[in-house]
Protein backbone atom coordinates (compact mmCIF):
# COMPACT_ATOMS: atom_id res chain seq x y z
CA UNK A 1 0.00 0.00 0.00
CA UNK A 2 1.44 3.08 -0.96
CA UNK A 3 1.79 5.28 2.26
CA UNK A 4 -0.40 8.30 0.82
CA UNK A 5 -3.22 6.26 0.64
CA UNK A 6 -3.94 5.72 4.30
CA UNK A 7 -4.38 8.74 5.91
CA UNK A 8 -6.63 10.74 8.71
CA UNK A 9 -6.54 14.31 8.01
CA UNK A 10 -7.15 16.47 10.62
CA UNK A 11 -8.19 20.28 9.25
CA UNK A 12 -9.14 21.80 12.88
CA UNK A 13 -5.66 21.04 13.80
CA UNK A 14 -4.05 20.88 10.86
CA UNK A 15 -2.18 17.33 11.44
CA UNK A 16 -2.32 14.37 9.05
CA UNK A 17 -2.10 10.74 10.81
CA UNK A 18 -1.44 7.68 9.88
CA UNK A 19 -4.19 5.02 10.43
CA UNK A 20 -6.71 5.89 13.75
CA UNK A 21 -5.29 6.24 17.05
CA UNK A 22 -6.94 4.47 20.14
CA UNK A 23 -6.47 8.10 21.68
CA UNK A 24 -9.01 9.18 20.19
CA UNK A 25 -11.79 7.58 22.34
CA UNK A 26 -13.72 9.62 24.78
CA UNK A 27 -13.38 7.57 27.52
CA UNK A 28 -9.89 6.45 29.10
CA UNK A 29 -11.62 2.84 29.46
CA UNK A 30 -12.03 2.88 25.97
CA UNK A 31 -9.17 3.73 24.54
CA UNK A 32 -7.34 1.84 27.13
CA UNK A 33 -8.28 -1.65 24.67
CA UNK A 34 -9.40 0.08 21.26
CA UNK A 35 -6.45 -1.39 19.72
CA UNK A 36 -8.67 -4.27 18.21
CA UNK A 37 -11.37 -1.85 17.68
CA UNK A 38 -9.27 0.50 15.40
CA UNK A 39 -7.59 -2.40 13.74
CA UNK A 40 -10.70 -3.45 12.44
CA UNK A 41 -11.92 -0.29 11.46
CA UNK A 42 -8.67 0.17 9.30
CA UNK A 43 -9.44 -2.84 7.44
CA UNK A 44 -12.91 -1.97 6.43
CA UNK A 45 -11.89 1.45 5.56
CA UNK A 46 -9.22 0.21 3.25
CA UNK A 47 -11.54 -2.86 1.65
CA UNK A 48 -14.45 -0.05 1.37
CA UNK A 49 -11.76 2.65 -0.36
CA UNK A 50 -12.82 5.47 1.88
CA UNK A 51 -9.10 6.67 3.07
CA UNK A 52 -8.07 9.16 3.05
CA UNK A 53 -10.56 10.50 5.35
CA UNK A 54 -11.23 13.48 7.83
CA UNK A 55 -10.65 12.33 11.47
CA UNK A 56 -14.09 13.97 12.73
CA UNK A 57 -15.66 11.01 9.80
CA UNK A 58 -13.24 8.10 11.29
CA UNK A 59 -13.98 9.49 15.01
CA UNK A 60 -17.74 8.12 13.97
CA UNK A 61 -16.94 5.04 12.58
CA UNK A 62 -14.80 4.12 15.55
CA UNK A 63 -17.55 4.63 18.23
CA UNK A 64 -19.60 2.25 15.95
CA UNK A 65 -17.09 0.16 16.07
CA UNK A 66 -16.76 0.16 19.58
CA UNK A 67 -20.91 -0.20 19.63
CA UNK A 68 -20.42 -3.23 17.97
CA UNK A 69 -17.82 -5.36 18.71
CA UNK A 70 -18.05 -4.73 22.46
CA UNK A 71 -14.95 -5.06 25.33
CA UNK A 72 -15.45 -6.77 28.44
CA UNK A 73 -15.60 -3.74 31.29
CA UNK A 74 -15.16 -3.99 34.39
CA UNK A 75 -18.50 -1.84 35.84
CA UNK A 76 -16.71 -0.25 39.49
CA UNK A 77 -13.35 -0.34 37.80
CA UNK A 78 -14.25 1.24 34.51
CA UNK A 79 -15.88 4.37 36.12
CA UNK A 80 -13.21 4.77 38.75
CA UNK A 81 -10.22 4.41 35.26
CA UNK A 82 -12.46 6.72 32.84
CA UNK A 83 -12.08 9.68 36.04
CA UNK A 84 -8.43 9.18 36.63
CA UNK A 85 -6.43 6.22 34.64
CA UNK A 86 -3.03 6.59 36.96
CA UNK A 87 -4.90 4.97 39.56
CA UNK A 88 -3.41 2.45 41.41
CA UNK A 89 -5.94 -0.34 41.67
CA UNK A 90 -6.45 -0.34 37.78
CA UNK A 91 -2.56 -1.12 37.51
CA UNK A 92 -3.34 -4.68 39.53
CA UNK A 93 -6.92 -4.90 38.43
CA UNK A 94 -7.46 -4.16 34.63
CA UNK A 95 -10.55 -2.22 34.60
CA UNK A 96 -11.93 -3.73 31.02
CA UNK A 97 -10.28 -6.77 28.36
CA UNK A 98 -9.13 -6.46 24.95
CA UNK A 99 -10.64 -8.80 22.34
CA UNK A 100 -9.99 -12.24 21.52
CA UNK A 101 -9.56 -13.45 18.52
CA UNK A 102 -12.94 -14.88 18.45
CA UNK A 103 -14.24 -11.11 19.53
CA UNK A 104 -12.63 -9.35 16.82
CA UNK A 105 -13.27 -11.57 13.93
CA UNK A 106 -17.29 -11.63 15.43
CA UNK A 107 -17.37 -7.95 15.86
CA UNK A 108 -15.90 -7.17 12.47
CA UNK A 109 -18.60 -9.65 10.53
CA UNK A 110 -21.17 -7.97 12.44
CA UNK A 111 -20.04 -4.34 11.92
CA UNK A 112 -19.55 -4.99 8.28
CA UNK A 113 -23.02 -6.51 8.19
CA UNK A 114 -24.87 -3.67 9.27
CA UNK A 115 -23.51 -1.32 6.44
CA UNK A 116 -24.19 -4.02 4.34
CA UNK A 117 -20.74 -5.60 3.37
CA UNK A 118 -21.30 -9.73 4.12
CA UNK A 119 -17.59 -10.71 4.66
CA UNK A 120 -15.73 -13.59 5.46
CA UNK A 121 -12.29 -13.92 7.72
CA UNK A 122 -8.77 -15.56 6.92
CA UNK A 123 -6.97 -15.90 10.00
CA UNK A 124 -3.74 -17.73 10.95
CA UNK A 125 -1.89 -18.94 14.16
CA UNK A 126 1.33 -17.57 14.30
CA UNK A 127 2.58 -19.51 16.66
CA UNK A 128 6.09 -21.62 16.19
CA UNK A 129 5.17 -20.62 12.27
CA UNK A 130 7.36 -20.80 9.75
CA UNK A 131 8.82 -17.54 7.92
CA UNK A 132 8.08 -17.90 4.48
CA UNK A 133 4.41 -19.37 5.30
CA UNK A 134 3.59 -15.86 6.93
CA UNK A 135 5.04 -14.12 4.29
CA UNK A 136 2.76 -15.91 2.01
CA UNK A 137 -0.21 -14.79 4.23
CA UNK A 138 0.29 -11.43 4.14
CA UNK A 139 1.05 -10.75 0.28
CA UNK A 140 -1.94 -12.59 0.04
CA UNK A 141 -3.80 -10.17 2.54
CA UNK A 142 -3.00 -7.34 0.77
CA UNK A 143 -4.09 -8.65 -2.93
CA UNK A 144 -7.09 -9.70 -0.96
CA UNK A 145 -8.03 -6.58 1.51
CA UNK A 146 -5.26 -4.39 1.56
CA UNK A 147 -3.76 -4.75 4.90
CA UNK A 148 -3.73 -7.53 7.57
CA UNK A 149 -4.35 -7.25 10.70
CA UNK A 150 -1.51 -8.54 13.46
CA UNK A 151 -2.08 -9.41 17.26
CA UNK A 152 0.85 -9.55 19.23
CA UNK A 153 -0.17 -11.27 22.61
CA UNK A 154 1.79 -12.14 25.33
CA UNK A 155 5.04 -12.60 22.98
CA UNK A 156 7.10 -9.71 22.21
CA UNK A 157 9.07 -8.04 20.18
CA UNK A 158 10.87 -4.22 19.26
CA UNK A 159 8.86 -1.21 17.28
CA UNK A 160 10.14 1.44 15.30
CA UNK A 161 8.11 4.47 15.43
CA UNK A 162 9.10 7.94 13.30
CA UNK A 163 9.92 11.26 14.22
CA UNK A 164 7.07 12.02 11.03
CA UNK A 165 4.21 10.10 11.89
CA UNK A 166 3.06 9.49 8.43
CA UNK A 167 6.56 8.99 6.71
CA UNK A 168 9.54 6.41 6.79
CA UNK A 169 11.79 9.02 5.19
CA UNK A 170 11.71 10.51 9.03
CA UNK A 171 14.06 10.00 11.23
CA UNK A 172 13.60 6.45 13.13
CA UNK A 173 12.78 6.11 16.91
CA UNK A 174 12.55 2.66 18.90
CA UNK A 175 9.51 2.61 20.81
CA UNK A 176 9.91 3.16 24.87
CA UNK A 177 9.46 -0.54 24.98
CA UNK A 178 8.70 -3.70 23.42
CA UNK A 179 4.90 -4.21 21.60
CA UNK A 180 3.13 -6.57 23.38
CA UNK A 181 -0.33 -7.46 23.90
CA UNK A 182 -1.92 -5.00 20.84
CA UNK A 183 -3.54 -4.97 17.66
CA UNK A 184 -1.72 -3.22 14.57
CA UNK A 185 -2.68 -2.81 10.90
CA UNK A 186 0.33 -4.32 8.51
CA UNK A 187 0.35 -2.02 5.55
CA UNK A 188 3.26 -2.92 3.61
CA UNK A 189 6.30 -4.95 3.03
CA UNK A 190 10.22 -3.67 2.74
CA UNK A 191 11.85 -6.82 0.88
CA UNK A 192 14.11 -4.14 -0.35
CA UNK A 193 17.32 -4.64 1.66
CA UNK A 194 18.75 -8.29 3.56
CA UNK A 195 16.22 -7.66 6.28
CA UNK A 196 11.90 -8.01 5.67
CA UNK A 197 10.77 -5.05 7.78
CA UNK A 198 6.63 -4.75 7.66
CA UNK A 199 5.33 -1.55 7.47
CA UNK A 200 2.72 -1.16 10.26
CA UNK A 201 -0.01 1.87 11.64
CA UNK A 202 -0.60 2.31 15.12
CA UNK A 203 -1.66 5.18 17.22
CA UNK A 204 -2.52 7.27 14.55
CA UNK A 205 0.87 6.84 12.62
CA UNK A 206 3.55 4.78 10.81
CA UNK A 207 5.91 2.24 11.96
CA UNK A 208 8.00 -0.79 11.36
CA UNK A 209 8.41 -3.68 12.62
CA UNK A 210 11.69 -6.30 12.02
CA UNK A 211 10.19 -9.30 10.40
CA UNK A 212 13.40 -11.65 12.20
CA UNK A 213 12.29 -10.36 15.40
CA UNK A 214 8.74 -10.65 14.90
CA UNK A 215 9.37 -14.51 13.87
CA UNK A 216 11.42 -14.70 17.30
CA UNK A 217 9.14 -13.85 18.95
CA UNK A 218 6.29 -15.90 17.28
CA UNK A 219 8.42 -18.82 18.70
CA UNK A 220 7.79 -18.78 22.52
CA UNK A 221 4.96 -19.87 24.22
CA UNK A 222 3.71 -16.30 24.90
CA UNK A 223 2.34 -16.02 21.24
CA UNK A 224 0.22 -19.19 21.72
CA UNK A 225 -2.57 -16.49 21.59
CA UNK A 226 -1.06 -14.50 18.67
CA UNK A 227 -2.64 -14.26 14.65
CA UNK A 228 -2.99 -12.66 11.81
CA UNK A 229 -5.98 -11.76 9.88
CA UNK A 230 -8.11 -10.28 6.95
CA UNK A 231 -11.30 -10.11 5.58
CA UNK A 232 -13.06 -10.73 2.00
CA UNK A 233 -16.16 -9.60 0.46
CA UNK A 234 -19.47 -12.21 0.17
CA UNK A 235 -20.91 -9.25 -1.59
CA UNK A 236 -20.85 -5.64 -2.08
CA UNK A 237 -24.41 -3.51 -1.13
CA UNK A 238 -22.12 -0.87 0.55
CA UNK A 239 -24.04 2.06 2.29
Amino acid sequence: MNENSFLVNDPDNKKTYYGGDQAWFARNTQARSGCGHIAALNSFLTLTHRFPIDKSTYIGYMNEMYRTMGAFEVPILRRIYDMNKDVRICRLIPPNFGQSSLGFILGMLRFSKRRGLALRSRFRMTFFCSYRCEVRFVKKGFQENGVVTLLTARNHHPLTLYSDRTSLSSEPQKAGKDMRNHFVTITGIDETSSKVRLLISTWGRIATIDYDDLVKSWHTLGALQSAMYYFIPKSALLR
